[in-house]
């Protein structure tokens, strides 16, 4: 697990010195992704760096940049291809000779060996750059969801690339915030999914499953794997007739499998529980086969109705897993605030990406470098109910409407718009909001979700096909965020997380089943709970859903005061009124998140846009503590 950088060059002006302290310093900047060693190649004017956290084979034979004997590929990797000893032996048989232990090698000679088409061969989550030096391509490649992240940039005289933004950021002058992609961020919290811009111009994002070949100054991206294109008539009208208990057996072996395959480790590896469904039974299954594991929780300090640490230690004391507990407060929350959205790249969309970050730096200081988690379980199997569940009763809702007078079905629209605090009265705005809302990012969601949807177009009820539709476009769309969290947190304590139900094969046997094994009558994820109820306590298995919630009105208390926002970023850069800062933080009380999403981006503008030091930023953040407390003792 590492970060990545790279460069070409296309003029004669800039000299090798310039370049290998840039690649030094995008490096440096990404230093916490690779700890163990770092390394800089330059062929021409291809300049390729890596700095590496040694999980496979830590000994210097893993050592990167990475070139075959040969000497025509040379690789800088991100990530794990898990069956990488399968892959070996069957490149043996091809003539192919090995020098380490790693599977940085296996991607490297199976690209030499199968060319591009080596992704489809390859289990796990990856991030990599090749250069064919007798081509003269690079080509950058990224996992099936995004799960290991890379971005590309160019000038007039450079294109250039990296596992970070921040590493982008640092070697450019005059960064401009992307205004429309701002926007957007402002309503799905996500912005480099469907289009590879990102919040800031000229830095784009390798989408998910794609790959990008850079050649002679030309960028050109092409899709090689996609969710709707995994859906498949045959094996789902066979899994129709299928017996329920096969069903079940067949999912629960896929499973299994696939935590075993990420157990695959040279140094400790834990996994993070929380005590929900999710993550308690991929350490049920981890414990099966990992006998030395160890289990990591983040409780909630002060605040019991929120607190899940009975629940994590019920798992691990009947699997005999010991457990490492953290315990958050504000003040800890405050402190690593600011380091969190400056790892993210991006301002946070869970408020819980803190605790994220706390207890990877737990798990390194206990010699946990291997962690697995349990994100894509909900959008795999259902389990957000307020999004699938509640969106199947608003197409029969909306169905049901169409059929009163227009007057009353205004009327109604009307007042759930009023209830938000829309301005209702604007012209003809029941008409325009939701074209506006599509138009924002370009009708691309819009598109996105109608593929899903068509993907299942065998399916004849029309609510269970636009469901199916709903939970398949989630796994490009609304898991990206969370994806992000995972990666950038982990790896900014120097930890590789691992995401067992997101192993491909597992996810193309889940969305090829009928809505009914994931939303059966009043139960949501049916199929995992069925599953689950083999290997948990009663009490896990049934308990409500509750996300990982955090006391975050209590938190972002010292931001109350409009002064944190002056001369920053959303007052200078974006332009925002004093006014409406003002009544934002006033409404908190009514609508914390919307509190956040403002601290957030008025951090992440001034770490990303203003360039303001992080240590400077934190700082800051503590004098606005120190302030409220003032304010607080004197009154």
């Amino acid at each position: 697990m590492c970060g990545i950088a790279g460069l070409i060059c296309s003029t004669d002006a800039c000299c090798e010195a310039d370049h290998i302290s840039l690649l030094d310093r995008m490096n440096y900047v990404q230093r916490h992704r690779g700890p163990d060693d770092s390394g800089i190649v330059s062929f021409g004017q291809v300049y390729l760096g890596a700095v590496r956290l040694s999980i496979i084979d830590p000994t210097e034979a893993g050592h990167m940049p990475m070139m075959d004997e040969g000497g025509r590929w040379v690789i800088v990797y991100n990530g794990e291809v898990y069956n990488f000893q399968e892959l070996r032996e069957e490149l043996a048989q091809c003539g192919h000779r090995f020098h380490s232990k790693t599977d940085t090698e296996i991607v490297l000679h199976a690209y030499a060996e199968w060319g591009d088409k080596c992704v489809e061969r390859f289990v796990g989550m990856f991030a990599f750059a090749i250069y064919d030096r007798y081509n003269q391509t690079l080509v950058l490649v990224r996992d099936r969801y995004g799960i290991k992240p890379l971005y590309y940039s160019r000038d007039a005289a450079h294109i250039f690339f990296s596992s970070e933004v921040k590493a982008l950021t640092k070697i450019y002058k005059n960064l401009k915030l992307n205004r429309q992609r701002l926007i957007e961020w402002s309503l799905y919290r996500n912005t480099d999914v469907l289009s590879g811009e990102t919040l800031i111009e000229n830095i784009y994002s390798v989408l998910p499953g794609h790959i990008v070949s850079i050649k002679s100054g030309q960028i050109d991206s092409r899709c090689y794997y996609s969710p709707p294109q995994q859906i498949d008539y045959v094996q789902f009208n066979q899994n129709t007739f299928e017996s329920t208990k096969n069903v079940i057996k067949d999912v629960e072996a896929k499973l299994l499998q696939s935590v075993r395959d990420r157990l695959i480790s040279d140094v400790p590896v834990g996994t993070l529980c929380s005590g929900g469904i999710d993550s308690s039974l991929i350490t049920a299954f981890a414990a099966r086969y990992h006998k030395q594991l160890t289990a990591f929780h983040v409780s909630v300090s002060g605040y019991p109705e929120l607190d899940e640490r009975l629940y994590a230690e019920q798992v691990t004391s009947r699997l005999g897993v010991p457990l490492v507990s953290h315990s958050l407060d504000g003040e800890g929350f405050r402190r690593e605030l600011a380091h969190a959205i400056y790892l993210s790249d991006a301002p946070l969309t869970h408020p819980n990406s803190v605790a994220f970050l706390l207890i990877c730096q737990i798990a390194r200081q206990n010699g946990v470098l291997v962690l697995l988690s349990g994100e894509g379980a909900d959008e795999l199997f259902g389990g957000y109910a307020w999004r699938y569940r509640r969106y199947v009763q608003t197409l029969r809702a909306k169905r049901l409407l169409s059929f009163f007078p227009n007057k009353i079905r205004k009327a109604v629209e009307s007042i759930g718009y009023a209830s938000s605090n829309l301005p209702t009265t604007s012209f003809l705005f029941d008409q325009l909001l939701p074209h506006t809302v599509s138009f924002i990012d370009r009708f691309a969601r819009q598109d996105w979700f109608q593929q899903c949807s068509e993907a299942y177009s065998f399916v004849t009820n029309p609510w269970e096909r636009a469901c199916l539709g709903r939970m398949l476009g989630d796994l490009t769309d609304f898991l990206t965020p969370l994806l992000r969290r995972l990666d950038r947190m982990s790896m900014g304590a120097s930890i590789e997380c691992r995401v067992p139900f997101l192993d491909h094969r597992l996810v193309r046997n889940v969305i090829n089943l009928p809505l009914h094994y994931r939303i059966r009558g009043r139960t949501d994820k049916w199929l995992l709970k069925a599953i689950a109820a083999r290997h948990l306590p009663r009490a896990i298995v049934k308990r409500r859903k509750v996300g990982f919630p955090l006391p975050i009105q209590d938190y972002l208390a010292p931001f109350v005061h409009g002064n944190f926002f002056h001369k920053g970023f959303c007052n200078e850069i974006i332009g925002l009124h004093a006014r409406g800062i003002r009544e934002t933080i006033a409404s908190r009380q009514m609508n914390v998140q919307a509190f956040f999403n403002l601290v957030s981006l008025e951090i992440w503008g001034r770490l990303f846009i203003m360039q303001q030091p992080l240590e400077q930023v934190s700082e800051y953040i503590v004098k606005a503590e120190y302030t409220t407390a003032l304010g607080a003792k004197k009154s």
